[in-house]
């Protein structure tokens, strides 16, 4: 309907509607003039009739609004008890919003839609809340009991120096986990804020990877792995201590999770849409089509007993996604389970 045409309207029922109340005022006082046979100034009259009209209006608009508006006052108080839910923690509230559902004419659905996908986020992030501290108090309970277990152990006097040294041995390497999992913890905490500034530069990556690699030598050559670098000059634009944590950590899980004898290849060229593509695979364990889908997480294992023995916190991908991310990087993992894994990384020819 045309707007000026339903103001029009609006304004006819007002006007419609203190006729009526004037009127309404003025029966009544001409009734209870003939009744009681008085006779007041017309000014008085007036003022008596027009005050009638007004106790008649607000007596109508109260009576009115107390039937029409029963409906609402219940949606409402339906309404504040949901949200109240959400105040106190419980986002699941499905069931009190079909109630809304079921009352709404359309109105308010749109407000109801958009607060239960609200207590959906909430309730997904209160997950994530638990999971992440019960990982975390998980990580950081595991050498802990371990160094405690040995320092019992190391109180005994009668111990030899071969046990004694291996007991501290395991002590150290459980401290420096320890202390892993809380630098990575701070790093990933600092990348996932969203005011987090990138400090790029332009160098060669090149470089870069090849250093990564002549850094982790005595890693690969203990296991006698063949490491096949195909790395072309390239400069790119980017944050280069954030990127060096990337090849870092890929590396490396390349070379852990890479048997003994195996191979790993590292190249670095351009692709056929400009971009540069940096591609690292290895002939290790492989990762299966489900873990692949959960690989960067926080904290998740896609092997947990095979990971205990090989050692790590779960959070190394979780920063290279991150940093990927900040970058506008692209990661693709192809990987089957025996049949080793290849990771794709995709820099824009122009980031940042």
């Amino acid at each position: 309907m045309n707007p000026k045409l339903k103001a029009v309207g609006s304004s006819l029922m007002v006007l419609t509607f203190l006729i009526l109340c004037n009127l309404g005022s003025y029966s009544v006082f001409t009734w209870l003039k003939h009744k009681y046979n008085f006779s007041w100034p017309g000014i008085w009259e007036q003022a008596t009739i027009a005050g009638g009209a007004i106790v008649i209006m607000l007596a109508v608009i109260f009576t009115v609004g107390q039937f029409l508006f029963r409906h609402e006052k219940v949606y409402f108080r339906l309404f504040r008890s949901a949200l109240e839910e959400i105040g106190r923690g419980n986002f699941q509230i499905s069931e009190q919003l079909q109630s809304l559902y079921k009352m709404d004419g359309g109105n308010m659905r749109e407000t109801v839609v958009q607060v239960e996908k609200m207590a959906q986020q909430l309730g997904e992030m209160e997950t994530l809340r638990q999971d992440f501290i019960a990982n975390v108090s998980h990580e950081i309970q595991s050498p802990l009991t371990s160094i405690s277990g040995f320092t019992k152990l190391l109180q005994d006097d009668s111990i030899d120096d071969d046990k004694r040294r291996h007991y501290l041995d395991v002590i150290q390497a459980e401290t420096t986990r320890l202390s892993k999992i809380s630098e990575n913890l701070l790093k990933l905490t600092a990348l996932e804020k969203n005011d987090y500034q990138l400090n790029p530069t332009e160098f060669r990556l090149d470089y870069q990877i090849r250093d990564i690699i002549l850094t982790a030598e005595p890693q690969w050559q203990s296991k006698q792995i063949d490491i096949i670098p195909e790395l072309a000059p390239t400069k790119v634009y980017g944050d280069e201590s954030l990127l060096y944590q990337v090849w870092q950590n890929l590396f490396h899980n390349a070379i852990k999770f890479t048997p003994k004898g195996g191979t790993i290849r590292v190249s670095l060229a351009q692709n056929k849409n400009q971009q540069t593509e940096i591609i690292i695979q290895d002939s290790g364990i492989g990762i299966s089509k489900e873990d692949q889908l959960r690989i960067f997480e926080r904290f998740y294992k896609a092997d947990a007993s095979r990971q205990a023995k090989i050692g790590g916190s779960g959070l190394g991908l979780s920063i290279v996604k991150r940093i990927a991310d900040l970058h506008q990087m692209t990661i693709v993992v192809d990987s089957e389970e025996g049949a080793g894994t290849t990771i794709t990384l995709q820099m824009p020819k122009k980031v940042l």
